[in-house]
């Protein structure tokens, strides 16, 4: 690929990591929304800034900084009412898994920020899925003393959301995966109680340390129906349910209505993310709130990129840091 051509406010950024996400294992296996093959893709990065635009200022050449990968256009209905993870005209920013990316403009303006001394550029790359759980998580928060249950907790959004979920003051947050060494990493990061849904039964379980209400909060984050129904299923009258792993288009889901009406099920959709949840990440992670090491299993070159998506596909890692730099 040719070298991007900067314009008068954009930024060219040297990629040194771009972390893998659920998005692009998805992208990989059966195309995405407005990316049609061949296309470069991949949206988690940090890298350098080798070349500046003539009218950006507050960011200069040299500098470590870690972009995220949209910016609203601020004037639709949407934006208007602040809603700006649902702009028509999202801008979004392709292209993380290569050597440089184009940077541009409004995201330069609202999006992208300097990454301190102490912050590797992959952890620093886990800002865009951060500011997601971030987005979740104020829409439909977990309150002190609460029992949150996480299906796909040990996936890399599930780890965010479980250590989100604490930091709030969930009483219990339990963990819910098919992959033991995953359910091990959710213990190490604290949730409370760890299971195997190949072993045990959720409904009963989730009963079992809630004086048999079920979940004050369900957060499914496997994106699939099977979670989102069961999801449903293990929160308690009144319970609040957040859908947070996307599903393949045209996706039907059945649910026991009864239950959601008579019990007051509160169910949550959420998409994407705001300015102001992308800049509560970038603080957490350079504040040391969230662990992000914790989720990049390992660093790969670029040319492993494919490589790194199979093994995420098996559960065998979390997430890889695709870095340009190594070699085979």
């Amino acid at each position: 690929m040719e070298i991007p051509t900067v314009g008068p406010d954009d930024v060219l950024v040297k990629i040194h990591a771009a972390t893998t996400c659920g998005t692009d294992l998805k992208t990989y296996l059966r195309s995405y929304p407005k990316l049609k093959p061949p296309v470069r893709f991949g949206h988690e990065l940090a890298g350098e800034i080798v070349e500046i635009g003539k009218d950006v200022s507050g960011f200069r050449v040299g500098q470590r900084v870690v972009p995220h990968n949209s910016a609203p256009c601020g004037t639709c209905f949407y934006c208007k009412h602040e809603q700006y993870n649902l702009c028509p005209d999202l801008f979004i920013n392709w292209g993380a898994f290569a050597d440089y990316i184009l940077i541009p403009g409004p995201i330069v303006r609202l999006n992208m920020y300097p990454i301190p001394d102490h912050l590797s550029y992959a952890q620093a790359s886990v800002m865009e899925p951060l500011s997601t759980v971030v987005h979740g998580q104020r829409v439909c928060p977990a309150q002190k003393g609460e029992i949150v249950a996480i299906i796909g907790a040990g996936g890399p959004i599930g780890l965010m959301h479980l250590q989100l979920a604490l930091r709030s003051g969930a009483s219990k947050v339990i963990a819910f995966d098919l992959k033991d060494t995953r359910l091990k990493t959710a213990q190490e990061l604290g949730a409370t109680h760890v299971y195997n849904p190949q072993t045990v039964d959720v409904a009963e379980a989730i009963k079992g340390h809630s004086e048999g209400r079920g979940a004050d909060v369900v957060i499914e984050a496997t994106g699939s129906i099977a979670g989102w129904e069961e999801a449903i299923r293990i929160a308690r009258p009144g319970g609040r349910v957040l859908l947070f792993g996307g599903l393949p288009s045209g996706s039907i889901v059945q649910m026991d209505a009864t239950k959601v009406h008579y019990g007051e099920l509160k169910i949550y959709g959420v998409f994407h993310s705001t300015p102001q949840d992308v800049y509560t990440a970038y603080r957490l992670i350079c504040d040391g709130v969230i662990n992000t090491q914790a989720l990049i299993t390992c660093e790969l070159p670029l040319e492993r990129l494919e490589d790194a998506l199979l093994r995420m596909k098996e559960g065998e890692i979390i997430k890889a840091a695709i870095c340009p730099e190594l070699t085979i």
